[in-house]
C-alpha cells in the first residue's frame, strides 16, 4: 500500500484529482452564487437550461476524445509527435463542426426546446443553451490532449480558466445586482472562449498547420464509434433526471433537486479524474499481466474514497443547509441517496477504463447504452411521479450498480478465468 501511494500513477491521480476537485469547486462556488440569488423557480429553469447544454456537449463529443487519448498516447510512446498532432487537428475539427451543426438546430428551434425542456422558460433561455454549447465545445476537448501527453498540470490549467472565468462574471454580475438567468449562461460563453484560447497555447498550436488524411479521420471514428454510442446515449441517460423532472414535476421540485445533483457530479468528476490517470497507462501496457496488476492497485486506491462519500451522506443536513440556506433542507435526503447511488458507480472505473484501453472491446460499453437508457427512462418514468424529486435517485442506484456487475464480470472473466 506504501508503495502505491508513492507510484507514478497515484502522483498523477494526485495532480488530476487535485484539478478537478478545483474544477469542482469552483462549480459548487458558481452553483452556491446562482442558488442564493435566483429563486428557486428561476434556478429550476437554470438548472433544466445547464443540463441541456452538458446532455448536449456530451452528444457532440461522439466517443471523439476516448479515441483522441488512444491514438495521441499511443503515437507519442513511438515517438511521432507529428502524426499525434494529426490526431489531435482531426479530433478538433469533428468535435467542433458537429457541435456547430447541434447548436444551430438548438437556437432555429428555440421555442419548441424552451417549452418542452426548460420548464417553461422563455425562448431566450434556448438560445442561451445553444451559444453555452458552442462555446463549451472545445473547451471541453482540448483537456483531454494534454492528458493524452501525460502533461496533467497543463490540463488543469486549461479546465479551469473556464469554471474561474465563469465564477467571476457571475460575481460580478451579483455585485452590479443584474444576476438572471441570462446572464449566468453568459458568464459560461465567456469562459469558453477563454478556456479554448487557453487550451489551444497550452497544447501548442502547431496542430493547427497540419493536415490530417481521410485515414487518420476513419481510424479515430472506427475506434470511437461504440464510445460515441456510449457517449450518446449515456449523455441522454445520466441527465433524464433533470429534464424528465423538468417535464413530470415542476421548477421547484427541478430547483430542490439540482443542488443535491450538483454536489452528487463530484462523484462523477472524481471518477473521470481517476479514469483520466488511467488510460494513457492502460493504452500502453500491451501486457495482460501488468494490466491485471493494475487493475487490482486502481481497485484498491477506491477504497478509502467509498470512505469519504460515506462520511459526506452523515454531514449531508448541515452542509447543505449551512452553504445553500432553509430553503433547501428538503434537498437534504435528495443528496444523501445520490451521493449513496454513486458509490458503485466510483467502482466502475477500473473495470470500464480497462475494458476501452486494454481489452479494446469498446463494444461492450456502446451495447450496454441501449439498456442503460431504456432502464434510466423507464424507472425515472416509474418513480419520478411517484416519489418526487427523490425518485432519479433510485434508479441510479439501480442502474449503477447493474454497471457495476456487467463490467466487472467482463473484466474477471477476461483476466481471471481466461484460459
Amino acid at each position: 500500500m506504501f508503495s502505491l501511494v508513492r507510484s507514478s500513477t497515484a502522483k498523477d491521480t494526485y495532480t488530476l484529482f487535485f484539478g478537478n476537485t478545483l474544477s469542482a469547486f469552483l462549480g459548487f462556488l458558481f452553483t452556491l452564487i446562482v442558488a442564493r440569488n435566483l429563486s428557486l423557480s428561476d434556478f429550476g429553469i437554470f438548472s433544466a437550461a445547464t443540463n441541456l447544454v452538458v446532455i448536449l456537449t456530451s452528444l457532440t463529443d461522439l466517443g471523439i476524445s476516448t479515441g483522441a487519448v488512444n491514438f495521441v498516447s499511443s503515437s507519442l510512446s513511438k515517438g511521432k509527435v507529428k502524426l499525434a498532432n494529426k490526431y489531435i487537428m482531426a479530433a478538433t475539427v469533428t468535435r467542433f463542426s458537429v457541435t456547430f451543426v447541434i447548436s444551430l438546430l438548438v437556437i432555429m428551434f428555440a421555442p419548441f426546446v424552451s417549452t418542452n425542456l426548460l420548464a417553461g422558460g422563455d425562448s431566450s433561455a434556448a438560445i442561451w443553451v445553444g451559444l453555452v454549447s458552442l462555446s463549451l465545445g472545445l473547451p471541453m476537448l482540448l483537456p483531454f490532449f494534454l492528458q493524452a501527453k501525460k502533461k496533467f498540470v497543463a490540463s488543469i490549467v486549461a479546465d479551469n480558466v473556464l469554471y474561474l472565468v465563469r465564477l467571476l462574471f457571475t460575481f460580478g454580475f451579483v455585485l452590479m445586482s443584474v444576476l438572471t438567468i441570462g446572464n449566468s449562461l453568459l458568464a459560461f460563453v465567456i469562459g469558453g472562449v477563454l478556456g479554448t484560447t487557453t487550451g489551444i497555447l497550452l497544447i501548442g498550436p502547431g496542430f493547427l498547420k497540419t493536415r490530417p488524411s481521410i485515414s487518420i479521420y476513419k481510424k479515430l471514428f472506427r475506434f470511437s464509434g461504440w464510445i460515441g454510442v456510449n457517449r450518446v446515449i449515456s449523455s441522454i441517460s445520466g441527465r433524464l433526471d433533470i429534464q424528465m423532472l423538468a417535464i413530470f414535476a415542476s421548477a421547484t421540485a427541478t430547483g430542490l433537486y439540482s443542488i443535491p445533483s450538483r454536489l452528487a457530479g463530484f462523484v462523477v468528476v472524481l471518477a473521470s479524474s481517476f479514469s483520466g490517470v488511467l488510460a494513457p497507462r492502460m493504452a500502453g501496457f500491451n501486457d495482460r499481466e501488468k494490466e491485471k496488476r493494475y487493475i487490482v492497485k486502481a481497485l484498491l486506491a477506491l477504497i478509502p474514497i467509498s470512505l469519504g462519500l460515506i462520511l459526506w451522506i452523515i454531514i449531508a443536513e448541515p452542509f447543505i443547509t449551512i452553504l445553500f440556506g432553509d430553503k433547501f433542507i428538503d434537498s437534504v435526503p435528495i443528496f444523501q441517496s445520490l451521493v449513496a447511488a454513486m458509490i458503485p458507480f466510483i467502482f466502475t472505473a477500473p473495470s470500464v477504463t480497462a475494458i476501452i484501453y486494454s481489452m479494446k472491446k469498446t463494444v461492450y460499453i456502446g451495447v450496454y447504452s441501449f439498456f442503460q437508457i431504456i432502464a434510466i427512462f423507464t424507472l425515472n418514468y416509474i418513480f419520478i411521479p411517484k416519489y418526487g424529486p427523490i425518485g432519479p435517485a433510485i434508479t441510479f442506484a439501480i442502474t449503477n450498480t447493474l454497471l457495476l456487475i456487467y463490467t466487472w464480470t467482463i473484466v474477471i472473466r477476461h483476466y481471471w478465468k481466461r484460459t
